[in-house]
């Protein structure tokens, strides 16, 4: 799950970023959305604005993307600091994206950017309580410290189909061939030297 959603908002985002270099200048521009956004310290402008947020959310989901990806892997391969990770990273994520679902929907009044941002966070949300459950399975059954040393005398495959080389099992052909070749030259030898026996036998009668 972490793997799929991970891989998929990177890929997406990457989409959007490298997508939007193809809009006019002044659509990327969008410098009236500088004036738009929470105002807190004085009316000289937005301390944080909705031009800033499109760009902080587009950079963080990016980042979240590929975090969450790494988590996957993590926790396919059972480490111990994996699910910890994917509480902290999880968490920051629904935090992020209900901060801004609030933000786009209250300053911006922008339901498509909310409406984004609301899925994000119900996809981090959902990845949160995944998260909590795996950290608890963690430390009510954690795995052998020990997991990840190979036995001694274990063979790495050579891949999941092979575990000698081309090489190797290139070489192992050919001694096998040769064994071959040399029974059927000793067959061949026994067969001359019966025929042989035959034609001395004959010329004797």
């Amino acid at each position: 799950m972490y793997q799929v959603v991970g891989a998929t908002l990177f890929l997406v985002m990457m989409f959007v970023c490298c997508g939007s270099g193809l809009m006019s200048m002044e659509t990327a521009k969008r410098e009236d959305l500088a004036q738009i956004g929470w105002r807190v310290l004085g009316p000289d402008g937005p301390m944080y604005s909705a031009q800033k947020a499109i760009s902080v959310a587009l950079t963080v989901a990016v980042g979240l993307g590929v975090a969450v990806a790494s988590i996957g892997l993590g926790l396919q391969g059972t480490r111990p600091k994996s699910p910890v990770m994917a509480v902290v990273v999880s968490g920051i994520g629904t935090g992020f994206w209900l901060f801004h679902t609030l933000f786009f929907a209250m300053a911006m009044k922008s339901i498509w950017l909310a409406g984004v941002c609301g899925v994000l966070l119900i996809v981090f949300g959902g990845l949160l309580a995944l998260a909590v459950a795996s950290f608890r399975e963690m430390r009510r059954d954690p795995p052998p410290p020990d997991q990840t040393i190979l036995p001694a005398g274990y063979k790495v495959p050579y891949s999941h189909l092979h575990e000698e080389s081309p090489e190797v099992r290139f070489a192992a052909e050919m001694e096998q061939r040769r064994q071959r070749l040399a029974v059927q030259q000793k067959e061949l030898d026994a067969l001359e030297e019966r025929i042989r026996n035959n034609k001395y036998k004959r010329g004797e009668k």
